[in-house]
Parts: C-alpha cells; sequence; structure tokens
C-alpha cells in the first residue's frame, strides 16, 4: 500500500520544524551563556581591581567582624536568595533522574515527566550560575565588599552548618561542599591574619588565637577539616557573630556551597 504524499509530507515537514526549533533553542542557550559569561567577568573584574584576588584579603587581626560588615554581607546574602532557591531546584531536578533509576515501580508517565524536568533543569544549569554570580557580584560592589571577605565572612560564621552538608538533602550533590579552591584561598587568608598578628603588638594580648589559627590552617591542609571551624569560629570572630547568627542562618543555602563561593581563576575560566 502506497503512503499518502500529503500525510509524508507534512511528517518530514514536522520534523524540519522541530529539528530547526531545537537547534535555535541550543544556539540562543550557547548565544545568551557567552554573553553572561562576558557579563560576570567584567563584573568580577571591577571586583578585583578595587580590592584584589581572594586570597589577598587579611582580616581584622583579632578576627572580628565589624557589625557594619556584618550587615554588609547579610545585605548580599538577601540579595542572592532568590538565586539560591532557583539553583536548589535545578540540583532536585536532576537528582528526581537518579531517583527514577532506583525505582522500579515508576510508570512510564512519571518517567517522561521526571526525564522532562531534569533535562531542563541540566540545560539550564550553566545560566543559573551565571545570573547567581552577577548577582552576587554586583551585590558585593554595591556593598563595597570583596570576594576575600565575603568568602572570609562566609567560611567563618557557617562554619557548623558546612559542616552539616554531609547530612542534608543534597548531601550527593557536589555543589553542597567547599571547593579546593575556596579552601586554599581561605587557608590563605587565615595565614594572612596570623603572620600579621605575629608582627603586632596584639600578639601578647591574643596568644592563644594564634595558636587556633596554626590549628586550623594545619586541619585545612591535612584534610581533617573539610570545611572550616566544623564547631563554629572561636575567640572574637564567634562573639562579633552571635548577635546575627539567627539571621545569618536563617540566610544559608544548603546544597549551593560550591556556587556560593565560585570565582574566575586568574586566566579565562570561571573557577570553584
Amino acid at each position: 500500500m502506497k503512503s499518502n504524499p500529503i500525510k509524508q509530507s507534512g511528517r518530514t515537514k514536522g520534523c524540519f520544524i522541530f529539528a530547526l526549533t531545537v537547534s535555535f533553542v541550543i544556539a540562543s542557550g550557547f548565544y545568551f551563556l557567552s554573553t553572561g559569561v562576558r557579563e560576570a567577568k567584567h563584573i568580577e573584574q571591577s571586583l578585583i581591581d578595587q580590592f584584589g584576588w581572594a586570597d589577598d584579603y587579611v582580616p581584622p587581626l583579632d578576627g572580628s567582624v565589624d557589625p557594619q560588615r556584618i550587615k554588609a554581607f547579610i545585605r548580599v546574602r538577601e540579595a542572592v536568595q532568590a538565586n539560591c532557591a532557583d539553583y536548589q531546584a535545578v540540583l532536585k531536578s536532576i537528582r528526581g533522574l537518579d531517583e527514577l533509576e532506583t525505582d522500579p515501580e515508576t510508570s512510564a508517565s512519571e518517567v517522561a515527566s521526571t526525564g522532562l524536568q531534569g533535562f531542563k533543569g541540566a540545560f539550564s544549569a550553566g545560566s543559573k550560575i551565571l545570573k547567581f554570580s552577577r548577582t552576587r557580584n554586583q551585590a558585593l560592589l554595591d556593598e563595597g565588599m570583596g570576594i576575600g571577605e565575603y568568602l572570609y565572612i562566609y567560611l567563618t560564621a557557617y562554619g557548623e552548618q558546612l559542616a552539616g552538608e554531609s547530612t542534608s538533602d543534597f548531601s550527593n550533590t557536589t555543589e553542597a561542599y567547599v571547593s579546593e579552591r575556596a579552601r586554599k584561598d581561605y587557608t590563605q587568608i587565615l595565614a594572612n591574619q596570623q603572620l600579621a598578628l605575629q608582627d603586632s603588638a596584639l600578639l601578647t594580648v591574643y596568644p592563644k588565637l594564634e595558636t587556633d589559627l596554626l590549628a586550623e590552617i594545619e586541619a585545612l591542609n591535612d584534610g581533617s577539616h573539610t570545611s572550616p571551624w566544623p564547631d563554629g569560629p572561636v575567640g572574637e570572630s564567634r562573639e562579633s557573630l552571635a548577635p546575627y547568627q539567627q539571621q545569618l542562618a536563617d540566610l544559608y543555602c544548603p546544597g549551593i556551597v560550591k556556587i556560593e563561593l565560585l570565582q574566575k581563576n586568574r586566566g579565562f575560566e570561571l573557577e570553584g
């Protein structure tokens, strides 16, 4: 029996339109992604030009964080909350794909729906990371805060939350943990503080602080601490952050720690 040439033509035309649509979506995605990369890097370079690289930062010698700097940090945290939720949604949609493999009871329609959401989530991940980076860095510029100071306050304030990521809903995602880059930068920041403290008159006022700093640096270097201060900060750091503890906790975003601390390297790419 001969096929209907009109129907065949319709199917061919439909396939062509579908292929063209997919090509357009992919091409548009790459265009907007590349544009987003340029914008994100431009904003971040402005931060670097003003405040230096993250590992250049030297904290207050006694480890305290000035209330005005904490409030500035809180405003940056507030600025990225919507972006936090967006990227968490991406992680959840991708996680749904893994759950399909372990649940033989899943129906065909559920597989199709979850698979589509997972695909959409994976496809949008890059653009959402860039949007997060632009929002965070613009908020930092607005607050006059460099990435080094932000990273220092973040990793100091959220030590206990970071230590609990291994039991969070996002424990199986790499984004939930402090990256090697951020850990190295923070270790250098603590070393900057320790060296400056050693050369100051404050060393005799805070002798235990130097011991604590050296111990934390060693723990981060040998891997016994995968994130800083798992029991929370010590000394003046703890005291200065204490009045804002609940507010800071409310603004913590589980599961996206690596994205939170993302920064460009000294070459071209964004690096965690």
